[in-house]
């Protein structure tokens, strides 16, 4: 029963979060100016990036260790890594231009960094009450500062933004702070500890590190093409596709997490999610030339309502994406994950060969490149799809069917 109860908390948690990001992307819209909701957008995709080199997979490792009792002294490797975010911050910022304002990055990349370890650290509690917690608490704070903030002041420059956006860091690091200490207490108290062995921790630590910077290249890719090859303003209103693309990315996930659970029992539901998926694009094909403008206008605000012409495209490409991962459960399932790094390589290289090709075309150039490298993926997962077919242990009967 109480296992019933912390999956029904996390599934609501998860479900005001992303109800709750959708609105604080609406108050940023209001709040700036197009090309300066670009470069907003830059500022946090870059500390995003930079913390998850910096310390991406320490606090997996962390809990790792805390598997096997090895505790003592974790502090010490705490502040080196966070120590070390400050140095790939400045590094970053010497080499690129990411922004003007250096300090508020380098913050901002510390309070990301100790964020992150928490998070990560505090799956080691089967409940997930404080990661319950740290999840939530981010995008309510933003709502509650951005909004306040534009119904006192209205619109804003792009400075003003990212010191309420240091604000809620700050805030979030001082929470961290107490529940790391909290967890810290907490195990003591239960567990005999021992050292940490170094060759353990480094090990577990990189093959982590690379998996979560390779994932995090791949998300982020498409936001850095942007900003170099067509500049801020493409990016603003790029923001407002990515909100409706979150949105159908969250359906077509759940879509393939119910077709990997039915192939774990050997049941094929290949059938039922292609029909949704089809009736996703029929939806998508009525509403959003009817109602995209009236939607845009209302949420973004005037200034965003070029996009409606791409919508659907960026739609489609979401589409094509999610459908690539639904064909790739199988492919989990027989421990093939080589191959699915293989075919995410392999639409990296189109995708930046295509960005460049349609560079001058605008969102309709990225939408292009997006769904060509989409549909590299799809069919690829799809060859994958046959020739790794799942296999009943009882008789080896082939239990996919997508006729």
């Amino acid at each position: 029963m109480n296992c019933n109860k912390n999956l029904i908390s996390l599934i609501v948690i998860t479900l005001l979060n992303m109800g709750l990001t959708i609105v604080s992307s609406f108050l940023l819209a209001h709040l700036l100016q197009v090309d300066e909701r670009g470069e907003f957008q830059l500022f946090i995709t870059s500390i995003t990036y930079v913390a998850t080199i910096s310390v991406g997979g320490i606090g997996f490792t962390f809990t790792l260790c805390m598997r096997n009792k090895m505790y003592d002294h974790w502090h010490y490797y705490f502040y080196f890594f966070v120590t070390g975010s400050i140095f790939v911050a400045v590094l970053s910022l010497y080499f690129f231009s990411i922004t003007e304002w250096t300090y508020l990055f380098i913050i901002n990349v510390i309070s990301t960094s100790i964020l992150t370890i928490t998070l990560e650290k505090s799956k080691i509690d089967s409940n997930l009450k404080i990661y319950r917690i740290l999840s939530i608490q981010q995008p309510i704070l933003a709502v509650l500062i951005y909004g306040i903030y534009y119904l006192l002041y209205g619109e804003q420059n792009v400075k003003n933004v990212l010191d309420l956006l240091t604000i809620i860091a700050l805030i979030q690091v001082l929470s961290c702070i107490y529940f790391l200490s909290k967890i810290n207490k907490d195990f003591k108290i239960k567990h005999d500890i021992r050292k940490i062995e170094l060759a353990f921790f480094v090990k577990t630590w990189l093959k982590q590190n690379l998996l979560q910077v390779f994932g995090a290249t791949t998300v982020n890719l498409d936001k850095f093409l942007i900003v170099s090859l067509m500049g801020n303003y493409f990016l603003g209103l790029y923001t407002v596709c990515l909100t409706f693309d979150a949105l159908l990315t969250k359906i077509l996930n759940m879509l393939a997490d119910y077709y990997y659970s039915g192939l774990l029992n050997n049941i094929n539901r290949i059938k039922i999610i292609l029909a949704i998926v089809l009736l996703i694009i029929i939806s998508g094909l009525v509403i959003i030339p009817n109602l995209s403008e009236y939607i845009v206008r209302l949420f973004f605000g005037p200034k965003y309502i070029e996009v409606c012409s791409t919508l659907f495209w960026f739609m489609f490409n979401s589409i094509l994406a999610g459908l690539s991962w639904i064909l790739s459960q199988n492919m989990l399932i027989l421990g093939k994950q080589i191959l699915l790094f293989t075919r995410q390589v392999i639409s990296i290289l189109v995708l930046v060969i295509l960005f460049y090709s349609f560079k001058d075309l605008g969102l309709y150039g990225i939408s292009y490149a997006l769904i060509g490298a989409s549909s590299v993926r799809l069919i690829i997962s799809i060859f994958y799809y046959y020739k790794y077919p799942i296999l009943k242990n009882c008789n080896e009967t082939i239990i996919r069917d997508i006729k």
